[in-house]
């Protein structure tokens, strides 16, 4: 029950923040709003306020709004004049409609900024103490090769050793490598060799691979300002944003399956786990999803908010409006492949579910804490 309220509540947030964006948007330049919806499907409740009507529907998986004389998901011919009136979409200049339509992304990635900004305010930032370990992941080799909590590197392959950055530094440069540490035990000095093991890691807008001992750092943590919180805010969010594109570029490239795709299931079931690990792991989450669910409508495929950019780019260039009926046609197909893409991801989650596959749980902020 928590998962399906957990998640009920992540999307709700998500999608009310998403189309409250195109909806402000239309209102600054006096374009009129037809629908605001919460949800897809049958209404559970409608109320009329001034020329929007407002929905709560039964399938929670997304929302909508309706801007009165633009060619959307709706096909509704009527809903486009010939002649547009001032109050319509079509009446505006190409800024005006460009920003109504990316107003969804941008909203979504300020939601994020605000969360990982509230996030570092309220918890402070953790700062390893030295080169003292606390402990160690699962399967650790530097814990099988006899390593005990609250030693101390001194240093590695007889280089000295300034901070934990630098110990870190070390050992990603060397997957797979032998490495020899000297390490001190109390008053004692040890000297034991541990061999690296190799993983991948987002470095440089690329991913490589590093070197890691399965050690974390004794660390305390710092008050941050509001400042250096909103600037890391804005590098967390900035960081998601560009594993999503090279994610995009390894599957072009075949790097990556789209069996590696996951979609509402998975969702759910991460949203869960971060539910029970606290509030902070559930805004942590909800960053990353909102994140995430903005890079997707913003990728230039007929339907999403990419695509409808897309339309309005070839016009501005052209210099003359596409025809509505091609723009139809255009948009059934996006809603296929649309639909194609969430069979995939379903069929790809009930596998994961079937096979008793784990899925990890919500990202964390890291601080380069775990080496």
């Amino acid at each position: 029950m928590l998962t399906l309220v957990s998640f009920i509540i992540l999307l709700g947030i998500i999608v009310f923040i998403h189309e409250s964006g195109h909806f402000l948007a239309a209102k600054l330049f006096g374009i009129r709003v037809e629908i605001f919806s919460l949800g897809f499907g049958k209404a559970i409740f409608k109320k009329k306020i001034g020329d929007t009507e407002y929905r709560l529907a039964w399938i929670p998986l997304g929302g909508y709004v309706k801007i009165s004389g633009m060619v959307d998901e709706s096909f509704d011919e009527k809903n486009v004049s010939k002649e547009p009136q001032s109050d319509e979409f079509e009446s505006k200049n190409f800024f005006q409609k460009a920003f109504v339509i990316s107003a969804g992304v941008m909203m979504n990635m300020i939601l994020a900024v605000f969360i990982y900004t509230l996030i570092t305010f309220f918890n402070g930032i953790a700062e390893p103490n030295s080169t003292i370990i606390q402990g160690f992941t699962e399967d650790s080799p530097a814990e099988k090769s006899g390593v005990l909590p609250f030693d101390k590197i001194i240093s590695i392959d007889e280089v000295e050793l300034e901070d934990w950055d630098h110990l870190s530094n070390i050992v990603h440069a060397n997957p797979d490598k032998e490495l020899h540490f000297k390490i001190l035990r109390s008053d004692t000095l040890i000297n034991l060799n541990i061999k690296t093991i190799s993983t991948d890691a987002f470095e440089d807008n690329e991913l490589k691979k590093i070197g890691v001992v399965g050690i974390y750092p004794d660390y305390s943590i710092r008050d941050a300002g509001l400042v250096e919180s909103l600037g890391i805010g804005f590098k967390t969010t900035w960081y998601w944003l560009d594993i999503g594109v090279y994610s995009i570029k390894m599957l072009v490239t075949g790097q990556a399956s789209m069996k590696d795709l996951g979609g509402p299931v998975m969702i759910a079931q991460m949203t869960g786990e971060s539910a029970r690990a606290g509030f902070w792991a559930f805004l942590n989450f909800l960053a990353f999803i909102s994140i995430n669910i903005g890079f997707l409508n913003i990728l230039p495929i007929p339907i999403l908010d990419g695509g409808h950019l897309v339309f309005l780019s070839i016009e501005a260039v052209m210099r003359k409006k596409i025809p509505t009926n091609i723009k139809f046609r255009i948009l059934q197909v996006g809603m296929i492949l649309l639909l194609f893409f969430t069979m995939l991801v379903m069929y790809n989650d009930i596998g994961r579910v079937i096979n008793g596959d784990e899925i990890s749980g919500s990202p964390e902020i890291e601080n380069s804490v775990e080496k």
